[in-house]
Protein backbone atom coordinates (compact mmCIF):
# COMPACT_ATOMS: atom_id res chain seq x y z
CA UNK A 1 0.00 0.00 0.00
CA UNK A 2 2.96 2.27 -0.44
CA UNK A 3 6.67 2.48 0.19
CA UNK A 4 5.80 4.29 3.78
CA UNK A 5 7.99 1.72 6.16
CA UNK A 6 5.61 1.01 9.63
CA UNK A 7 6.51 2.64 12.63
CA UNK A 8 6.69 1.73 16.37
CA UNK A 9 3.49 4.50 17.14
CA UNK A 10 6.32 7.44 18.91
CA UNK A 11 8.10 6.95 22.20
CA UNK A 12 6.12 7.72 25.63
CA UNK A 13 6.15 11.81 25.44
CA UNK A 14 7.02 12.65 21.93
CA UNK A 15 4.04 14.77 20.37
CA UNK A 16 1.69 13.41 18.52
CA UNK A 17 3.17 14.88 14.90
CA UNK A 18 6.37 13.10 13.93
CA UNK A 19 9.43 15.07 14.09
CA UNK A 20 10.11 14.93 10.57
CA UNK A 21 7.15 16.82 9.96
CA UNK A 22 7.63 20.70 8.72
CA UNK A 23 4.99 22.95 10.61
CA UNK A 24 2.84 23.91 7.24
CA UNK A 25 3.64 20.11 5.75
CA UNK A 26 5.19 19.62 2.42
CA UNK A 27 5.02 22.06 -0.41
CA UNK A 28 3.81 21.26 -3.50
CA UNK A 29 4.42 23.18 -6.46
CA UNK A 30 1.60 24.79 -8.21
CA UNK A 31 0.97 25.20 -11.33
CA UNK A 32 -0.44 28.68 -10.61
CA UNK A 33 2.90 29.86 -8.71
CA UNK A 34 1.08 30.44 -5.96
CA UNK A 35 2.01 29.17 -1.96
CA UNK A 36 -1.13 27.07 -1.04
CA UNK A 37 -2.82 27.97 1.70
CA UNK A 38 -2.80 25.59 5.11
CA UNK A 39 -5.99 23.11 5.29
CA UNK A 40 -6.54 24.61 8.94
CA UNK A 41 -7.64 27.87 7.84
CA UNK A 42 -9.19 26.72 4.55
CA UNK A 43 -11.50 23.57 5.47
CA UNK A 44 -13.94 25.80 7.38
CA UNK A 45 -15.79 22.33 8.14
CA UNK A 46 -15.97 19.74 10.93
CA UNK A 47 -15.54 21.21 14.22
CA UNK A 48 -12.30 19.89 16.03
CA UNK A 49 -13.47 16.59 18.32
CA UNK A 50 -14.62 17.48 21.47
CA UNK A 51 -12.26 15.27 23.22
CA UNK A 52 -9.35 15.55 20.75
CA UNK A 53 -6.47 18.57 21.10
CA UNK A 54 -6.69 21.92 19.20
CA UNK A 55 -4.77 20.55 16.37
CA UNK A 56 -2.27 23.43 16.06
CA UNK A 57 -0.81 22.43 19.56
CA UNK A 58 2.04 20.54 20.01
CA UNK A 59 0.34 18.31 21.98
CA UNK A 60 2.18 15.26 23.94
CA UNK A 61 0.39 12.39 22.82
CA UNK A 62 -0.27 8.64 25.08
CA UNK A 63 1.60 6.54 25.43
CA UNK A 64 0.98 3.24 23.36
CA UNK A 65 -1.34 4.82 21.44
CA UNK A 66 -1.78 2.49 18.46
CA UNK A 67 -1.59 0.29 20.76
CA UNK A 68 -5.66 -1.14 20.64
CA UNK A 69 -5.30 -0.12 16.67
CA UNK A 70 -2.80 -2.82 16.45
CA UNK A 71 -4.38 -5.19 18.20
CA UNK A 72 -8.22 -5.13 16.27
CA UNK A 73 -5.78 -5.16 13.00
CA UNK A 74 -3.94 -8.37 14.31
CA UNK A 75 -7.97 -9.48 15.06
CA UNK A 76 -8.90 -8.82 11.28
CA UNK A 77 -5.64 -10.19 9.74
CA UNK A 78 -6.69 -13.79 11.07
CA UNK A 79 -10.43 -13.36 10.31
CA UNK A 80 -10.57 -11.19 7.77
CA UNK A 81 -13.89 -9.19 9.53
CA UNK A 82 -14.22 -5.50 8.12
CA UNK A 83 -16.07 -4.79 11.34
CA UNK A 84 -12.31 -5.35 12.96
CA UNK A 85 -10.42 -3.41 10.33
CA UNK A 86 -13.04 -0.47 10.55
CA UNK A 87 -12.34 -0.49 14.73
CA UNK A 88 -8.96 -0.32 14.03
CA UNK A 89 -8.44 2.69 12.06
CA UNK A 90 -11.07 3.86 14.28
CA UNK A 91 -8.35 3.79 16.84
CA UNK A 92 -5.72 4.88 15.07
CA UNK A 93 -7.45 7.86 13.82
CA UNK A 94 -9.44 8.91 17.40
CA UNK A 95 -6.67 7.94 19.56
CA UNK A 96 -3.77 7.53 17.86
CA UNK A 97 -3.68 10.45 15.74
CA UNK A 98 -5.41 12.91 18.47
CA UNK A 99 -9.08 12.78 16.61
CA UNK A 100 -10.02 13.72 13.11
CA UNK A 101 -9.39 17.07 13.38
CA UNK A 102 -5.73 16.49 14.38
CA UNK A 103 -5.07 13.84 11.77
CA UNK A 104 -6.12 16.13 8.95
CA UNK A 105 -3.63 18.41 10.40
CA UNK A 106 -1.05 15.79 10.78
CA UNK A 107 -1.92 14.87 7.16
CA UNK A 108 -2.50 18.38 5.61
CA UNK A 109 0.53 17.71 2.94
CA UNK A 110 -1.92 15.15 1.47
CA UNK A 111 -4.88 17.76 1.12
CA UNK A 112 -1.84 20.10 -0.46
CA UNK A 113 -0.90 17.50 -3.11
CA UNK A 114 -3.66 16.00 -4.00
CA UNK A 115 -5.18 19.74 -4.44
CA UNK A 116 -1.86 20.57 -6.41
CA UNK A 117 -2.37 17.37 -8.63
CA UNK A 118 -5.87 18.29 -9.33
CA UNK A 119 -5.03 21.87 -10.17
CA UNK A 120 -2.39 21.08 -12.75
CA UNK A 121 -4.86 18.40 -14.42
CA UNK A 122 -6.86 20.99 -14.68
CA UNK A 123 -4.79 23.68 -16.51
CA UNK A 124 -2.80 20.44 -18.38
CA UNK A 125 -6.85 20.49 -19.79
CA UNK A 126 -7.77 23.78 -20.09
CA UNK A 127 -4.12 24.93 -22.06
CA UNK A 128 -4.46 28.77 -20.42
CA UNK A 129 -0.91 28.41 -18.84
CA UNK A 130 1.96 28.73 -20.88
CA UNK A 131 4.41 26.80 -19.02
CA UNK A 132 1.73 24.02 -18.46
CA UNK A 133 1.12 24.22 -22.40
CA UNK A 134 5.23 24.01 -22.66
CA UNK A 135 4.91 20.98 -20.88
CA UNK A 136 1.99 19.19 -22.79
CA UNK A 137 4.20 19.87 -26.06
CA UNK A 138 6.61 17.97 -24.84
CA UNK A 139 5.73 14.81 -23.31
CA UNK A 140 3.29 14.53 -26.49
CA UNK A 141 6.42 14.53 -28.57
CA UNK A 142 8.16 12.41 -26.29
CA UNK A 143 5.19 9.62 -26.93
CA UNK A 144 5.62 8.63 -23.27
CA UNK A 145 4.18 5.06 -22.16
CA UNK A 146 0.84 5.70 -20.06
CA UNK A 147 3.37 4.84 -16.84
CA UNK A 148 6.37 7.33 -17.54
CA UNK A 149 3.81 10.13 -18.13
CA UNK A 150 2.31 9.47 -14.89
CA UNK A 151 5.61 9.65 -13.36
CA UNK A 152 6.10 12.92 -15.43
CA UNK A 153 3.17 14.36 -14.35
CA UNK A 154 4.50 13.70 -10.64
CA UNK A 155 7.30 15.68 -11.00
CA UNK A 156 5.90 18.86 -12.25
CA UNK A 157 3.61 19.06 -8.74
CA UNK A 158 5.58 17.46 -6.08
CA UNK A 159 8.85 19.03 -5.76
CA UNK A 160 11.95 16.97 -5.09
CA UNK A 161 13.72 17.64 -1.51
CA UNK A 162 13.44 14.20 -0.20
CA UNK A 163 11.22 14.21 2.28
CA UNK A 164 9.25 11.49 3.32
CA UNK A 165 5.66 13.10 2.81
CA UNK A 166 7.21 14.27 -0.88
CA UNK A 167 7.93 10.59 -1.56
CA UNK A 168 4.44 9.21 -0.16
CA UNK A 169 2.80 11.82 -1.93
CA UNK A 170 4.43 11.05 -5.40
CA UNK A 171 3.81 7.43 -4.58
CA UNK A 172 0.40 7.99 -3.87
CA UNK A 173 -0.19 10.26 -7.05
CA UNK A 174 1.26 7.69 -9.34
CA UNK A 175 -0.79 4.99 -7.96
CA UNK A 176 -3.82 6.95 -8.18
CA UNK A 177 -3.14 7.46 -12.37
CA UNK A 178 -2.32 4.25 -12.51
CA UNK A 179 -5.57 3.29 -10.98
CA UNK A 180 -7.51 5.87 -13.35
CA UNK A 181 -5.87 4.32 -16.19
CA UNK A 182 -6.84 1.34 -14.74
CA UNK A 183 -11.02 1.86 -14.71
CA UNK A 184 -10.57 3.95 -17.74
CA UNK A 185 -7.99 2.33 -20.51
CA UNK A 186 -8.74 5.28 -22.98
CA UNK A 187 -8.53 8.08 -21.09
CA UNK A 188 -6.81 11.00 -22.59
CA UNK A 189 -4.67 12.13 -19.72
CA UNK A 190 -4.36 15.62 -21.29
CA UNK A 191 -8.15 16.14 -21.35
CA UNK A 192 -9.37 15.09 -18.01
CA UNK A 193 -12.91 15.41 -17.49
CA UNK A 194 -14.06 17.71 -13.75
CA UNK A 195 -15.26 14.08 -12.68
CA UNK A 196 -12.03 12.77 -13.60
CA UNK A 197 -9.47 15.24 -12.19
CA UNK A 198 -11.51 14.40 -8.85
CA UNK A 199 -11.31 10.79 -8.84
CA UNK A 200 -7.46 11.04 -8.99
CA UNK A 201 -7.69 13.43 -5.86
CA UNK A 202 -10.09 10.89 -4.51
CA UNK A 203 -7.43 7.97 -5.37
CA UNK A 204 -4.20 9.75 -4.27
CA UNK A 205 -6.53 10.62 -0.57
CA UNK A 206 -7.01 6.85 -0.53
CA UNK A 207 -3.78 6.14 -1.20
CA UNK A 208 -2.22 8.16 1.72
CA UNK A 209 -4.90 6.78 3.91
CA UNK A 210 -3.51 3.52 3.37
CA UNK A 211 -0.04 4.45 3.68
CA UNK A 212 -0.78 6.02 6.83
CA UNK A 213 -1.82 2.66 7.76
CA UNK A 214 1.09 0.90 6.94
CA UNK A 215 2.95 3.31 8.63
CA UNK A 216 1.52 3.26 11.90
CA UNK A 217 -0.20 -0.34 11.84
CA UNK A 218 2.24 -2.24 9.90
CA UNK A 219 4.10 -3.66 12.78
CA UNK A 220 1.09 -5.95 13.36
CA UNK A 221 1.87 -7.76 9.71
CA UNK A 222 5.73 -8.06 10.55
CA UNK A 223 4.98 -9.72 14.11
CA UNK A 224 2.57 -12.06 13.18
CA UNK A 225 3.46 -15.26 11.64
CA UNK A 226 0.79 -15.25 8.68
CA UNK A 227 1.01 -16.47 5.23
CA UNK A 228 2.23 -14.15 2.51
CA UNK A 229 -0.38 -14.61 -0.02
CA UNK A 230 -3.26 -14.09 2.58
CA UNK A 231 -1.29 -10.90 4.04
CA UNK A 232 -1.38 -9.85 0.46
CA UNK A 233 -5.05 -10.60 0.08
CA UNK A 234 -6.22 -8.67 2.87
CA UNK A 235 -4.08 -5.64 1.98
CA UNK A 236 -5.79 -5.60 -1.19
CA UNK A 237 -8.94 -5.69 0.71
CA UNK A 238 -7.72 -2.51 2.79
CA UNK A 239 -7.30 -0.67 -0.17
CA UNK A 240 -10.88 -1.41 -1.81
CA UNK A 241 -12.71 -0.94 1.73
CA UNK A 242 -10.88 3.23 2.03
CA UNK A 243 -11.11 3.68 -1.35
CA UNK A 244 -14.85 2.91 -0.99
CA UNK A 245 -15.23 5.13 2.50
CA UNK A 246 -13.83 7.48 0.69
CA UNK A 247 -15.04 7.56 -2.79
CA UNK A 248 -18.37 7.93 -0.84
CA UNK A 249 -17.03 11.23 0.78
CA UNK A 250 -16.05 12.49 -2.87
CA UNK A 251 -19.18 11.78 -4.40
CA UNK A 252 -20.94 13.85 -1.53
CA UNK A 253 -18.65 16.91 -1.75
CA UNK A 254 -17.61 17.72 -5.47
CA UNK A 255 -20.46 18.92 -6.21
CA UNK A 256 -20.42 21.67 -4.19
CA UNK A 257 -16.41 21.99 -4.05
CA UNK A 258 -15.62 22.77 -8.11
CA UNK A 259 -11.87 24.12 -6.56
CA UNK A 260 -9.47 20.71 -6.76
CA UNK A 261 -7.62 22.57 -3.49
CA UNK A 262 -10.95 22.96 -1.56
CA UNK A 263 -11.84 19.61 -2.79
CA UNK A 264 -9.21 18.05 -1.29
CA UNK A 265 -8.98 19.37 2.01
CA UNK A 266 -12.97 18.95 2.38
CA UNK A 267 -12.78 15.08 1.54
CA UNK A 268 -9.79 14.45 3.36
CA UNK A 269 -11.50 16.10 6.88
CA UNK A 270 -14.57 14.73 6.17
CA UNK A 271 -13.39 10.96 5.24
CA UNK A 272 -10.77 10.94 8.63
CA UNK A 273 -14.21 12.01 10.66
CA UNK A 274 -16.32 9.11 9.03
CA UNK A 275 -13.23 6.68 9.93
CA UNK A 276 -13.07 8.06 13.67
CA UNK A 277 -16.74 7.66 14.07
Amino acid sequence: MGTSTSSSGGRAGSPFDPEWLAPDGAAPSNPDGETQSDPEQDIGEGAPDSDSPVAGENVIAPDRRFGPARSQMGSYLKNGNRDNLRGAIRSMVSKGMGGASRAASTMRSTAKGAGALGQFLEAVRDGTDPRVTDWVARCRAGNLSASDLALEVLKEVISDSGSIDEESLRDAGTNALAKLYENNPNVDIFDLTDAQIAEVIGLTIANQICQRIDMQLGQTYEKLKHDPAQIQERRTDIREWVWAEVRVTLEEKKASHTDPKNLAQSVLQSALQVFAE
